[in-house]
């Protein structure tokens, strides 16, 4: 993996997990971190095949399925963005 790649995929994960987690941002937060899962999928995992379950893949894209979900649903009921609002 190129050092920039790798770098700026960790700046992402180190900053949108807590953001996520508390609830801060959240929905735009799970959106980055949800493209970030899906490139990691398809630049390790799909070239060695097809199927998630074939190529080890499986908990990228179930972290990908799940960012974007929490980016359409919002944070939730004990997030820091409904106390704001």
């Amino acid at each position: 993996m190129p050092g920039p790649l790798l770098y700026l995929s960790g700046a992402i994960e180190l900053v949108g997990g807590p953001l996520i987690a508390i609830g801060f941002h959240a929905a735009l937060a799970a959106f980055i971190c949800s493209g970030t899962m899906a490139v990691a999928y398809f630049m390790a995992h799909a070239p060695r095949g097809f199927f998630p379950i074939e190529n080890h893949g499986e908990l990228a894209i179930l972290y990908c399925w799940i960012f974007l979900l929490i980016a359409g649903r919002g944070a939730g009921r004990f997030s820091i963005d409904r106390e704001r609002r």
